[in-house]
């Protein structure tokens, strides 16, 4: 799409280095997510059932807010819409720590619903709004990047806080991390486009060929990495050395998303959104398959490497392509249209994943399916080169 003053903006825009440093901080609270069960599990008396409903109650709202945010966007504008968006992260964890209470906590999922979807959907469009045309890939990779390290840091820093300080240390830790990043926010710059609202508009844009392309691998992605998941687990269980046998495989994923974010989208910048795409998603099923035949470290290894470059790739390349393909009064709606089914993807890995893995009783034939379904998605890739110009 040509929009106007692109020269003339700055490569690194002070928007990007704002929501880049805050989410780094945000997400490492919000990697709390990863502790949520074990934390629960010995911290209440709540069932596996009750605990999952948490995740399930979570994603499910931030799905069904992908369509409708654009009515609280118009209301707010941007920078209330992320500033706000921001605090439920927190709101969640405070009301976790502070009380135990299941009702309570159920209505801040609520909040944090709206949230995840206000925050996420107008943080990429100021992103893109406030990027180069020629270098929307690079933006991308930079906002995704700085969120992936972040989470990953995180990761690492509660578990360890964990094992040293007891349970309560890991959502204390939490919470500074993400009143930190919350304080940073405050310091973006306001955005003045005027935001386009429809819900016919989503929907005629999730009609067309190049966003049903897209939608499927944010879909596969994210279904996939909900059900390998648990997939990896079982693995680990069947070798009975859980954790440390998980934590060896499992590294890769973190390590693969933040450093293919980073570089994904410079190169996408370069070579195509569509290009870029092709070989991780071959890998990817190749490493699948291999871990489906003979499941041991190294293909356990190859196989969440493979994850790991989707996970980074297919959001950074759909954000990028939302910034080719459409106008700055329009790209929170796309946004809408095609994360709606990223966030379906987990709710149906939350809802189905274990399900599954337990009525076909071996973890194997789930690697096998995937490995199908991103060979799949491979020659969708080359399909969408031919696609990369239409607008939507």
């Amino acid at each position: 799409m040509n929009h106007s003053n692109g020269s003339t903006k700055k490569y690194i825009s002070r928007d990007l280095k704002v929501l880049s440093l805050a989410f780094f901080f945000l997400f490492m609270g919000a990697s709390f997510q990863q502790f949520l069960r074990p934390y629960l599990q010995e911290t209440t008396s709540w069932s596996d059932m009750r605990i999952s409903i948490i995740l399930v109650t979570l994603y499910a709202i931030i799905m069904v807010w992908r369509i409708f945010i654009q009515y609280s966007i118009r209301l707010l504008g941007d920078y209330l819409s992320i500033v706000l968006g921001s605090l439920t992260y927190t709101g969640f964890v405070l009301t976790l720590y502070l009380t135990k209470q299941y009702p309570l906590l159920i209505l801040a999922v609520v909040v944090w619903g709206w949230g995840g979807a206000s925050l996420w959907i107008a943080s990429s469009t100021q992103v893109l709004d406030a990027a180069r045309e020629s270098s929307y890939g690079g933006a991308s990779g930079v906002f995704y990047g700085a969120t992936h390290v972040g989470f990953a840091v995180g990761v690492m820093l509660l578990g360890r806080m964990g094992q040293r300080l007891g349970n309560d240390a890991i959502p204390l830790v939490a919470l500074t991390a993400m009143v930190v990043g919350n304080i940073i926010m405050l310091f973006l710059p306001r955005s003045r486009v005027q935001r386009e609202t429809g819900i016919r508009i989503i929907f005629s844009m999730m009609r067309t060929a190049k966003a049903k392309i897209i939608s499927f691998f944010l879909f596969a992605s994210s279904l996939g990495f909900g059900f390998l998941l648990g997939a990896f687990t079982g693995v680990a269980e069947s070798k009975e050395q859980s954790f440390v046998y998980l934590a060896n495989a499992a590294v890769l994923f973190p390590l693969a998303r933040f450093v293919v974010s980073l570089f994904g989208g410079f190169i996408s910048d370069k070579l195509g959104r569509a290009k870029m795409l092709v070989l991780p998603f071959i890998v990817s099923s190749l490493g699948l398959f291999l871990a489906g035949i003979w499941s041991n470290i190294f293909t356990i290894g190859v196989a969440s490497f493979g994850l790991g470059l989707l996970g980074g790739l297919v959001p950074v390349a759909a954000m990028a392509m939302i910034g080719d393909s459409t106008t700055r009064e329009r790209r929170h709606l796309a946004f809408g249209a095609l994360f709606f089914w990223r966030d379906m993807g987990v709710v149906f890995a939350l809802f189905l994943g274990q399900f599954l893995l337990s009525q076909l009783g071996d973890f194997r034939p789930c690697f096998l399916v995937f490995a199908c379904i991103f060979l799949v998605c491979g020659f969708l890739s080359i399909v969408l080169i031919r696609r990369e110009a239409e607008t939507f």
